[in-house]
């Protein structure tokens, strides 16, 4: 008979054998929800960081006024007059829900006359919550070409005078030619049928000498400036200091990038030349030899003497008499406007774009969005 005693046992090995089996395939389990855990919070992360991008680029595309003075540590230069053959360029960090975008925007092109200056908004949304644990971050850039198109003015003359205009003196241009030569030539003067021309005849223009119904043919939303806040000033007088030494500066230097929105309550005598935005809300007087390259916008009468300030005069574009487009204005109580001495007064499609350009805004070109533009 055999001896049981020497046969050998399978029962354990089999059992170790089996538990290892299991171990592997549970350990195989394990690391194969493991990885699709992290494939899907991979996925996860990209479109939370794609919508984090975009909406950083949409958010800098409708209020990058307001992001980047409200960003510490910002760069910015000031894309409407950033000097041809620079680098110009800012950049803001917008802080979203689970993350941040970086929104950096670089000109590809500068303006030229009236072309637009074309740039390239990039935007970097980064996830930084929610992750999961041993990932990076979620990653996602975008990007899009925009034009800054600044804010357009009609402009009818050299000098739109809706109260009247005379000429006095013995010279002194009053054109309508377009100094920039960008643009076609408007009308020396324009007055309304009532208000007239009187004086020298030295307009020069298509035609020299217009004639409009009345204010309301100068499309110019003066209430809204004057009472309704529709055009943000850089200065207001009376409260701050007028920038003489500034202004000065910047109308004797054609490359200059000041063009300041600078509004006065009430009559007002030109202390210095300058450059930009003036908006008068009563009279204003122009003496000696002062110039302004840029906008004049007037609530009622202006009067000019003196002689022509530098080469450049009065360039841009003047409109007096705006009072009358105010539902308060009482007929007769706004005198005509005189230009007296050889102050010359000229139509600048250029220095109306850089005065005006401020208020301009980011429009995007259509299909040029994309969202795998490279980073390094």
């Amino acid at each position: 008979m055999p001896n049981n005693s020497e046969r050998r046992g399978f029962a354990i090995p089999i059992a170790v054998l089996v538990i290892a089996v299991l171990t592997i395939m549970i350990a195989g389990g394990f690391s194969l929800v493991s990885a699709e855990r992290r494939s899907v919070s991979d996925q996860k992360s990209q479109i939370s960081a794609f919508r984090i991008a975009e909406q950083g680029l949409e958010l800098y595309l409708i209020r990058r006024d307001s992001l980047l003075a409200g960003s510490p540590g910002y760069t910015h230069v000031p894309l409407q007059n950033c000097p041809n053959g620079s680098v110009c360029r800012d950049s803001v960090r917008v802080p979203m829900s689970g993350g941040y975008a970086d929104v950096s925007l670089t000109r590809i092109r500068p303006v030229r006359g009236s072309q637009s200056g074309l740039y390239v908004v990039r935007s970097k949304g980064v996830e930084t919550v929610g992750a999961y644990a041993g990932t990076p971050q979620g990653v996602r850039t975008v990007a899009q070409y925009v034009l800054w198109e600044p804010a357009q003015m009609q402009v009818l003359a050299g000098w739109a005078a809706l109260t009247g205009l005379q000429k006095n003196g013995n010279a002194g241009t009053l054109g309508g030619v377009d100094l920039c030569g960008d643009s076609a030539a408007r009308a020396g003067v324009v007055v309304p049928y009532e208000a007239g021309y009187g004086g020298r005849d030295v307009a020069v223009g298509n035609p020299p000498i217009d004639t409009i119904p009345g204010p309301d043919s100068v499309a110019i939303d003066w209430n809204g400036i004057v009472n309704l806040g529709a055009i943000t000033p850089t200065i207001t007088i009376p409260g701050a200091a007028w920038p003489t030494g500034a202004l000065q500066s910047s109308y004797n230097d054609t490359s200059s990038t000041y063009y300041p929105i600078i509004r006065v309550n009430g009559d007002f005598v030109l202390p210095s030349s300058g450059t930009g935005m003036l908006i008068v809300t009563g009279s204003l007087t122009l003496h000696g030899n002062v110039g302004w390259r840029g906008v004049l916008m007037v609530g009622d009468d202006i009067t000019s003497d003196g002689v022509n300030g530098t080469q450049f005069g009065v360039q841009g574009a003047t409109i007096s008499g705006l009072n009358t487009k105010l539902n308060t204005y009482v007929p007769g109580s706004i005198d005509v406007s005189f230009a007296n001495g050889t102050k010359r007064y000229n139509y600048n499609s250029c220095e109306v774009s850089r005065a005006t350009t401020t208020m301009g805004a980011l429009v995007t070109l259509r299909n040029t969005w994309v969202d795998n533009w490279v980073e390094y």
